[in-house]
């Protein structure tokens, strides 16, 4: 249910925490209502299995009896949650879960297909949020049946058993905690009413009930024939081949909204991220595209994407800042043998505004983002919650 202060709507702004070296400084968390601290992850065998040089994340291969199918907390995660009495001194109202799993990450479809192995997940749920005194936990499969594409352990029964764990976790911590999922902008993570071999992915319309709310992954969609990494709606003058290969932030969100979920459950989510698409990666103009990057300085580094994007691209070294109105995203541009070539699709203040309108204008729960470390100068964060009238 939606609650207002001062006349207004009240909305979420969840902000995920990547932990990394387990530093605090420099992170901004007065503007942010949720903290999703990632990622914990899941004792499980198949690391064993694979071995360890062939998974992006990866838990300790020798734990103990009774350790299967409960979490695990890295040491840098396990240091920022030592911290969190630090967190609440900078912002009293601040939400704090943990939130386990992340892309590739390993285990859920074996703990998630026994009553012992969810049970086992779900008491451990509650223990670390005990322990540390948090709000909440939230779950990041990636994803139930799928399995990412296969990278990561699947079964046809995680349809189902994903809504018996989130049963489980939701008895263990009970109606006063916080539970919350990253849910795919995929039509097979819902269902959709055209195409009749979607919806595979889970029950939608079970687990729906059992969430607080679900952060939307409204990103990410830089693959196929996709240009933006975000587009808010159709591209206007970079769009994808056909409709049904498109993603967009707006199909994803109807398709959530005709399949049962309030509006008020939807966080809208943001990626602060530069996505160079998959299909200028393969076209026969890409190396000089490349070349013309790597001459204005843009090689792989720690340093924000986003600000190599405003230092080093925007209308600057033979590239030029761009906005396409279907899309309504910003986008850089570069000419080569006199044709406009789209080079990387990247979130910034007016992309942002114009997801925000959509927000108030769908009445949804509020925005999340991915992730606060890289708004390098917390401006972001300041935005949406200004727009969110966040104070």
């Amino acid at each position: 249910m939606s609650t207002t202060v001062s006349g207004k709507k009240k909305y979420r702004n969840v902000g995920y925490l990547f932990s990394r070296g387990g530093n605090l400084a420099g992170i901004d968390v007065t503007r942010v209502t949720h903290l999703n601290i990632a990622f914990g992850l899941i004792y499980n065998e198949e690391y064993k299995e694979i071995g360890p040089e062939n998974a992006p994340v990866a838990v300790p291969a020798d734990f103990g009896p009774g350790k299967q199918h409960t979490i695990y907390l890295p040491p840098a995660g396990a240091e920022i949650l030592s911290q969190v009495d630090e967190l609440k001194a900078q912002n009293p109202d601040l939400k704090i879960l943990l939130s386990v799993g992340g892309w590739g990450a390993r285990g859920f479809s074996d703990a998630a297909a026994t009553e012992e192995g969810r049970k086992r997940f779900a008491r451990s749920g509650r223990e670390i949020i005990d322990q540390f005194g948090l709000q909440g936990i939230d779950l990041d499969w990636e994803y139930p049946v799928d399995g990412g594409g296969g990278i990561i352990k699947a079964r046809p029964e995680d349809k189902q058993n994903f809504t018996l764990l989130l049963q489980e976790v939701r008895e263990a911590i009970g109606e006063d905690k916080i539970l919350s999922i990253a849910g795919a902008a995929m039509v097979e993570f819902t269902g959709s009413s055209t195409r009749p071999n979607d919806g595979r992915w889970t029950e939608f319309d079970k687990i729906i009930p059992i969430l607080d709310y679900i952060n939307l992954m409204t990103y990410d969609f830089q693959f196929g024939s996709n240009y933006f990494g975000s587009a808010l709606y159709w591209p206007e003058d970079w769009p994808p081949r056909d409709e049904i290969e498109g993603y967009w932030v707006s199909k994803a969100v109807e398709n959530y909204l005709s399949h049962g979920c309030p509006a008020d459950k939807i966080n809208l989510g943001f990626a602060f991220a530069a996505p160079i698409p998959q299909v200028v990666r393969e076209s026969p103009r890409w190396r000089e595209i490349e070349k013309k990057l790597k001459a204005a300085g843009w090689y792989d580094s720690q340093e924000p994407p986003l600000k190599k994007v405003q230092d080093l691209l925007e209308d600057k070294n033979g590239f030029t800042k761009e906005w396409d109105r279907g899309a309504r995203m910003a986008y850089i541009a570069t000419e080569i043998e006199g044709q406009k070539q789209l080079v990387l699709s990247y979130i910034e203040p007016r992309g942002i505004r114009e997801k925000l309108n959509y927000v108030k204008e769908r009445g949804l729960g509020g925005a999340m983002f991915w992730e606060l470390g890289a708004d390098y100068d917390n401006s972001l964060v300041a935005q949406i919650a200004e727009e969110l009238f966040i104070v």
